[in-house]
Formats: C-alpha cells, sequence, structure tokens
C-alpha cells in the first residue's frame, strides 16, 4: 500500500479530527479513504452517464414495450422451453413467504 503525506491548514486538520471523532473512525486515514472512495465512485458513476449519453437514443418503455416482452415469454412458454409461469414458480421456504 502506498503512503501519502499531506501539509493542510490547521482548520482543515480541526475538520477532519472532529469528523473522525464524529463518525466513530479510528484514524484521520480512514476518514480521508472514505472521501476518496466516494469521489471515485461518483466519477464511475460520471462515467457511467457519460456512457448511456453517448450510446444513442434508447428504447421507448411503453404499454406496447411491456405486451411485446410478455407475449416473448408466452410464446417461449408454448415452445416448451422450460419458464415457469409465476403463479407455478418455486417459492423461498421460511422467512416471509
Amino acid at each position: 500500500m502506498a503512503t501519502l503525506t499531506l501539509s493542510l491548514p490547521d482548520s482543515l486538520k480541526a475538520f477532519i479530527d472532529a469528523q473522525v471523532a464524529d463518525q466513530g473512525l479510528d484514524a484521520d486515514s480512514d476518514y480521508v479513504l472514505a472521501l476518496l472512495k466516494l469521489e471515485q465512485e461518483k466519477q464511475r458513476v460520471r462515467d457511467m452517464l457519460i456512457e448511456g449519453r453517448d450510446s444513442g437514443p434508447g428504447e421507448i418503455v411503453d404499454a406496447d414495450y411491456f405486451r411485446k416482452r410478455i407475449d416473448r415469454i408466452e410464446a417461449a412458454r408454448r415452445a416448451g422451453l422450460g419458464l415457469a409461469h409465476p403463479s407455478r414458480a418455486a417459492r423461498p421456504r421460511g422467512g416471509f413467504g
């Protein structure tokens, strides 16, 4: 693991110390690491949004869209592709079922 040394103004160091105490973290580095991971996740989401935007127009999702999906499932069922009918699908045992 790499090591990074930072010089911070006293006000930022005090802020980090307060955040570490408020969040029950063990060290300043835990707080900074959490911030970096959050920023990394935000970048990943941005990248996915840009990819989606640049991928071109999508399919309209309306009643006709769902009707076509249902028709495909029913056709597959009639063809014997083993798709279980939802009312006969296996239910999980125990729990809330």
